[in-house]
């Protein structure tokens, strides 16, 4: 048997504790993007309510993607776990019960839970994360509020226990390890043993998320060029190759933007997160993920010491004027 299916025990929980993160998640960006605004730190309020809006966004896009070809009314029907922040824990109990892709659906069941949480990820995870931490960067001096302490440990937690679950589900998916018995596997069937790997990954994440993120800040105006030019080279790699296009069955004019948001996406999470399952030849790629991961503990010593240089006689955290307002 595969583990999936000997842990049942193991799906319902990861349901449940899914469905929870996610509110927990969400409610707290609310949490913070609100105080952001009594505060009157408008540049973060404004970075933090788009952060959410994008991602919110975007998931509506994909679930209309996945269900365009059955209709509008099932189209609907998913829109409202989206904007009620649940569609991770739908998705994720589907799952549990054993549901197939049904006619129509441009991707199964598990496929549509990794892109969603990707996007949560993706799009509001990691620059939330690193509006927080420049916040509390910027007002270190004068006092932090705890509030944002467990906002900023929430979401890091988040995003971590997010990525591993995908990992995981990925790893033990019995027909997923029937057909790539080379790449899968690694989640050992002893379940002490399994839940040593869960922790593993989801501490990986959020150290990896932490250690990224305050890359980025510490690099300042060179942070946006790095991550482009980061960006650039894999993306001409990926075309050179005749990679570019990705395996999700999409047609039309969908094919490019899903191809686009998906190698970008891919890149970027992967970079920030070394979410396990990207390192998959049809995503990121082994050596990008290596290089990635590598790369993340080499620029943060290295981005320490450039803001150094050039922070010498600022009384700022971080060399960082406040732009709370």
């Amino acid at each position: 048997k595969g583990v999936v299916k000997s842990a049942p025990w193991g799906l319902m929980f990861r349901v449940c504790f899914g469905a929870l993160t996610s509110i927990v998640d969400l409610l707290t960006d609310i949490y913070v993007t609100i105080t952001f605004f009594k505060d009157k730190k408008m540049g973060y309020f404004q970075a933090s309510l788009a952060s959410l809006t994008v991602s919110i966004v975007i998931q509506l896009y994909i679930v209309y993607v996945q269900n365009k070809e059955i209709g509008w009314r099932r189209v609907l029907q998913e829109f409202l776990p989206v904007l009620t922040g649940l569609k991770p824990a739908f998705d994720a109990y589907d799952i549990a019960k054993g549901k197939k892709q049904e006619a129509g659906e441009s991707v199964d069941p598990l496929m549509e839970l990794t892109i969603m949480k990707g996007i949560e990820v993706l799009a509001e995870s990691i620059p939330g994360t690193i509006i927080q931490l420049r916040a509390i960067s910027n007002t270190f001096c004068d006092g932090i509020d705890q509030g944002a302490w467990i906002s900023l440990a929430v979401s890091v937690l988040a995003v971590g226990y997010n990525s591993a679950t995908m990992s995981y589900d990925w790893d033990t998916d019995p027909e997923k390890r029937l057909h790539s018995p080379d790449f899968y596997g690694y989640v050992p069937a002893n379940p002490k043993r399994r839940t040593v790997v869960f922790l593993s990954l989801t501490f990986l994440t959020a150290g990896n998320l932490l250690i990224r993120c305050m890359t980025f800040i510490l690099l300042r105006r060179y942070a946006l060029f790095y991550i482009g030019v980061d960006l650039g080279l894999y993306l001409l790699t990926k075309l050179m190759r005749g990679d570019f296009w990705h395996w999700m069955q999409v047609d039309g004019k969908s094919a490019f933007f899903m191809s686009l948001l998906s190698r970008v996406g891919c890149k970027i999470i992967a970079d920030f997160t070394s979410l396990v399952q990207l390192r998959h030849p049809n995503e990121v790629g082994g050596i990008y993920w290596t290089v990635a991961f590598g790369s993340t503990m080499v620029c943060l010593p290295i981005s320490m010491y450039i803001n150094a240089l050039s922070g010498q006689g600022d009384p700022q955290p971080f060399n960082y004027k406040n732009t709370s307002s």
